[in-house]
């Protein structure tokens, strides 16, 4: 087991953890969860492009979006622009707040969504997808960074696995959202003045039905799900003016007065409390040691030095540790499931769109039961052992998967409703995978994100990992139309073995971060104290002894400090 090395940590770890937990934190815990309203908007976006794609109506409109590669650019350009917004998002959540920052990202989000909604051709549909994804990018860096900070160390994983829950919610609502609006007006467009709109597969023929009028589906039936998703924006938007900044941001711009103030009313402790007076001093020293550290390297390496720093060999550690992490998240396919289920479920034989979005729909139910262990205990039995069961359980669903697509493909090509009882299995595993990411590499790989930076780079260090995530979304989303085209049921072993070097990656190169601080983490990260530079040793002792932790071994400790906290906090 590991013990913290922070005062705070090792108090905190004798509470409550997940839903107990966060009961007895109801304000820490309304506040991550409204938060969560950016996430559900992520994962609303995400999902309510597939079903849209199979709308006979959409594709009566849109007949040029309708080839694989095109199809592929239209859902990857929202992960492209998502990768600037994370990036971007980095350097605007330190300089105007991450409260503020989420709110410009409604802003940017809003008018995205409005493209896509009320597009006309295909140049504002592309348009609209680059612009919201500039947003989401900004949400998925902000919203589990502001979280983390707020949450005490004993419900971080499970405050910060909120968003997950969140994204879930929102593709389960667009999945579900969509299978109804397909009946607006019919499931079929019924163009005026053709007899025969399909062709002699059975599919619709949307190049001939182009440009006359769709008498049964109507346009609502894809537009209103694409222009929902604004009003989850601004309910955040105006949310946001009633919560907290985060107390980690305020200390980094010496705003320590209102620092104290916001953790303690998220703490619902009084200033003086012994304990709150030590995790104060905690952030304090931290911050502390951050800017002596970038004042040194800015001397010595110019402006660009904290970017450098992230560079550096006990950095560059979490860097990789973080990038690596998303990098095998995304090769799970788990986004080539979201992104394409209508498609991969036709795929098993299933010519009906009814059959293919209600699969669909159950994929996006599943997830959300599966994420809510996570949110429960994912601070009793730890990140590792979340991530690699959930790899060991994802790669065998892929081949299992595989085997009976490599089987049965070609019977299924067919389109004569042939082996439909091993076309449900190969449902029933995907549903299984999809299980199996919910509750472990969906919400842990941002959990340990939030985790592996110190103060000072975490931002930086976050946008970069979270722009890592995007970047390799968008390789997904762009490659996997064709993947399954052209490797099929080899598509499912590519995805297996990247399960299983996750796996692995983890067991061998993440530690265990439960119950420690953000603020210890620095130290934890690289080993221990005795394997820091003596310069960084030495710096961290003097200032823990100017503010008074040094020798602290209980809360219990600080009592008899002469002065009140507000009296140590000015006077540094």
């Amino acid at each position: 087991m590991v013990v913290s090395q922070s005062v705070v940590g090792r108090t905190n770890a004798e509470k409550p953890h997940g839903l107990s937990g966060m009961l007895k934190n109801p304000y820490v815990f309304m506040t991550c969860a409204f938060a969560s309203l950016g996430c559900i908007m992520y994962g609303y976006d995400q999902g309510v492009m597939s079903p849209v794609l199979v709308m006979e109506n959409f594709q009566n409109h849109f007949p040029d979006l309708m080839g694989s590669t095109i199809q592929g650019w239209l859902v990857s350009a929202l992960e492209l622009g998502a990768w600037a917004g994370a990036l971007f998002n980095g350097y605007l959540a330190d300089r105007i707040s991450r409260k503020y920052s989420m709110m410009v990202a409604v802003v940017i989000f809003t008018l995205g969504s409005g493209l896509q909604a009320g597009a006309q051709t295909p140049a504002y549909f592309f348009a609209g997808r680059i612009i919201g994804g500039v947003g989401i990018g900004m949400f998925s860096h902000v919203i589990p960074l502001y979280q983390a900070e707020i949450a005490p160390p004993e419900l971080r994983g499970s405050l910060v696995s909120l968003q997950q829950l969140s994204i879930t919610i929102g593709t389960a609502i667009s999945f579900w959202l969509d299978y109804g609006m397909q009946y607006v007006g019919g499931t079929t467009c019924n163009p005026e003045g053709i007899d025969n709109p399909y062709l002699a597969d059975g599919s619709f023929d949307y190049e001939t039905s182009h440009g006359h009028t769709c008498l049964g589906q109507k346009t609502i039936a894809w537009r209103f799900p694409l222009a929902l998703q604004i009003l989850f924006a601004w309910i955040l938007f105006f949310g946001m003016f009633f919560f907290p900044f985060s107390p980690r941001w305020l200390m980094t711009k010496h705003r320590e007065a209102d620092a104290v103030a916001a953790l303690s009313k998220l703490r619902r402790l009084s200033p003086d409390d012994p304990l709150l007076k030590a995790e104060i001093l905690e952030i304090k020293a931290a911050v502390m040691f951050d800017e002596e550290s970038d004042r040194d390297a800015v001397a010595r390496g110019g402006r660009l030095a904290p970017w450098k720093a992230l560079f550096a060999p006990n950095m560059f550690k979490r860097l990789v540790l973080g990038c690596g992490t998303m990098i095998c998240q995304q090769f799970t396919g788990i986004n080539a499931v979201l992104y394409y289920a209508p498609q991969i479920f036709a795929s098993f034989g299933f010519s009906s769109s009814k059959t293919t979005l209600l699969a669909t729909g159950v994929t996006g139910i599943l997830q959300i039961v599966f994420t809510i262990p996570t949110v429960l205990y994912l601070d009793k039995f730890g990140r590792k052992t979340f991530l690699i069961v959930g790899a060991v359980g994802m790669f065998c669903c892929h081949i299992v998967v595989a085997t009976v697509e490599g089987i049965y493909q070609d019977e299924w090509a067919k389109n004569e409703g042939l082996y439909t009882a091993q076309g449900w299995v190969a449902i029933a595993f995907i549903w299984l995978f999809a299980c199996n990411f919910a509750y472990s590499w969906g919400p842990v790989a941002w959990v340990l994100a939030q985790e592996i930076f110190p103060n000072s780079t975490r931002s930086r260090g976050v946008a970069i990992v979270a722009s890592t995530n995007w970047m390799f979304n968008f390789v997904i989303g762009l490659t996997t139309k064709d993947m399954l085209n052209s490797m099929k049921f080899g598509t499912y072993i590519f995805f297996a073995l990247f399960s299983a070097i996750g796996g692995v990656f983890v067991w061998l190169y993440a530690p265990e971060t439960k119950d420690k601080t953000l603020e210890e983490l620095d130290i934890y990260f690289g080993g221990g104290e005795d394997s820091i530079a003596e310069s960084d040793r030495v710096r961290m002792q003097r200032i823990n002894e100017e503010l008074g932790l040094a020798g602290v071994e209980t809360v219990e400790d600080l009592k008899n400090e002469k002065g009140t906290l507000h009296d140590e906090v000015e006077e540094i």
